[in-house]
């Protein structure tokens, strides 16, 4: 069996949450899987990555979407059911030989929708090269998407965990899925990555 990593993307309360700044809709539905998915990571001593959305105050972003995932905030900080303890965050202003140290459960801090606008994030997945990365969270439409094609141009095999991801827009997450399946990403359950 292929080798496999964990990739978290962006589980944190401003999207998860009903209340959250930027809350994607139906995102608390998902909370059982991804716990799931996470113990059973923690439990199988699998790769577990984490991304998390990361702005600071007046963001360019916030031209596009109200101010969210401030670091500092709240709203910043992951769930309970996908919070890692000992998780180390992993600064895009960080120096490669932070990677070197070897981080075990690193949570990857972006500005943008992709896991690579923190520069470090391709340095460190180098060393998991033929493997097969789970990715779930969210958005669907938006981060789940843009980092899921760009694992794949680099030449990971990708799934998709498609019964714990939600999009901003249904109309969207369907564009998204579609976009991602010509790409050759494969689409599973909950049940089949934790076998």
């Amino acid at each position: 069996m292929m080798r496999r990593v964990f990739l978290d993307i962006d589980t944190q309360y401003d999207f998860m949450d009903p209340q959250g700044k930027l809350y994607v809709p139906g995102a608390e539905t998902i909370e059982p899987n991804l716990e799931v998915l996470t113990r059973f990571a923690l439990s199988r001593s699998i790769p577990l990555i984490s991304t998390l959305d990361t702005h600071v105050p007046n963001d360019p972003e916030f031209a596009v979407f109200p101010p969210h995932c401030v670091r500092g905030t709240p709203g910043f900080e992951k769930i309970p059911c996908t919070r890692v303890e000992g998780m180390q965050l992993v600064h895009y202003e960080d120096n490669p030989l932070v990677l070197d140290l070897g981080l075990d459960r690193p949570g990857f801090m972006k500005p943008g929708y992709s896991a690579f606008t923190n520069p470090l994030f391709e340095h460190y997945i180098e060393r998991f090269g033929g493997a097969e990365f789970i990715v779930y969270g969210v958005a669907t439409d938006y981060c789940v998407k843009a980092s899921s094609l760009e694992l794949v141009r680099i030449g990971f095999a990708v799934s998709i965990v498609d019964d714990a991801i939600r999009p901003v827009a249904e109309e969207g997450g369907r564009a998204a899925l579609g976009e991602l399946g010509l790409a050759g990403v494969r689409f599973i359950k909950t049940e089949e990555a934790v076998r």
